[in-house]
């Protein structure tokens, strides 16, 4: 892992810069969302979290398109935003199948983390407040995956969004 450290601290880097700028309305957020996200995917892919890499994929076509959205303005969950949350759980459903009869580590934990995050996904756009329940437990779910894979920057910064969920819960 620590010959990965570098791509880990970029990516936990874009991407808390990418909720910053976001938070001020800036569109450098959406193309420091992107590059996190890709990162956080090669990152996952290179530790072998293959089924929450293709959450994280798709977190990076949400951003793509989210970037999209900001320049036209256009406000709330469009029908591609389904369709890319769709494909990503269809492809995240097969790798949870296919490690799962292949008795992979982690697939039951990744499995969670994909529920989670697809719930809350949707519920979010949805302005359901069931989706920072979802979140919650997403996040947790992947602190414990990050820190037994040895991803320690990117597990912290779990711990910082289950923190700031835990502020908007309660």
């Amino acid at each position: 892992m620590k010959n990965l450290r570098y791509l880990e601290s970029a990516a936990a880097t874009s991407l808390m810069l990418s909720k910053y700028f976001l938070a001020i309305s800036s569109i450098l957020g959406w193309w420091l969302s992107i590059i996190g996200y890709i990162l956080t995917a090669i990152l996952n892919i290179k530790i072998k979290l293959r089924i929450v890499a293709v959450i994280v994929i798709g977190l990076s076509l949400l951003s793509v398109y989210g970037l999209y959205k900001w320049e036209q303005e256009i406000n709330g969950l469009q029908i591609i935003d389904y369709i890319i949350i769709s494909l990503s759980g269809i492809m995240a459903t097969a790798l949870i199948i296919y490690e799962a009869k292949h008795k992979k580590p982690f697939w039951f934990l990744q499995s969670i983390a994909t529920l989670a995050f697809m719930l809350a996904f949707i519920a979010l756009g949805l302005k359901l407040d069931i989706g920072w329940h979802a979140l919650l437990i997403g996040h947790i779910n992947n602190m414990y995956l990050y820190y037994q894979k040895q991803a320690y920057i990117i597990g912290v910064m779990q711990i910082i969004s289950i923190i700031i969920v835990l502020t908007k819960i309660l």
